[in-house]
């Protein structure tokens, strides 16, 4: 994926396919960067990794995934992504949907720079993929 012309420099580790952590900065980088950025950076098509509070809905009797490891079977913004639970606060049951919400921890990948990517609303809407 080539570099967006409107990405920060201060950005690029956080989506550089290089940086694991996605927001650590590589080893032996440069203080001192000329205008046009990072010369090993490599576009990560995933994005960077946020961490937030979110309500998930769940089907009742579906799968939840363990938590700390990535699962890859939810929308968020109507993009596939990657989410990882790293906390459970608690379930709530909307009778109306049928849904169960589980009030979680979690990291989850995003792609602000893609074309695709629309924000809807300040927290994010995860949806499970069929």
């Amino acid at each position: 994926m080539v570099r967006p012309k409107d990405l920060p420099n201060r950005l690029e580790c956080a989506y550089c396919k290089r940086s694991y952590r996605h927001g650590g900065e590589c080893n032996g980088k440069s203080i001192n960067r000329n205008e046009d950025g990072c010369l090993y950076f490599s576009m990560d098509p995933k994005g960077c990794i946020r961490n937030s509070d979110l309500d998930v809905p769940l089907n009742l009797y579906e799968d939840f995934p363990p938590l700390g490891k990535w699962e890859d079977r939810w929308t968020l913004y109507d993009n596939e992504t990657l989410i990882r639970f790293n906390k459970i606060y608690g379930l709530s049951w909307n009778k109306a949907k049928g849904k169960l919400y589980v009030k979680a921890n979690c990291d989850y990948y995003v792609n602000e720079f893609i074309e695709c990517y629309k924000k809807k609303m300040n927290k994010p809407d995860l949806k499970v993929v069929k």
